[in-house]
């Protein structure tokens, strides 16, 4: 039951967060030779705040 937690900043989208589930899920599946299906990954989104990248802040 491996388990990946990613913390960001909100305003990615759902293409993005897919594509990061797809790549890390694949990559530790590869590593560990543990089946994709096992693997779970959680984002957790916190809110813009003034330490947020600048590409993001102009989001809001």
């Amino acid at each position: 039951m491996p388990q990946i937690t990613i913390k960001m900043y909100e305003g990615r989208t759902d293409a993005q967060k897919n594509e990061i589930v797809e790549v890390f899920t694949k990559e530790l599946s590869r590593i560990i030779d543990r089946e994709p299906e096992f693997i779970t990954i959680e984002f957790n989104e916190i809110p813009i705040d003034d330490q947020a990248p600048a590409n993001l802040k102009n989001k809001r």
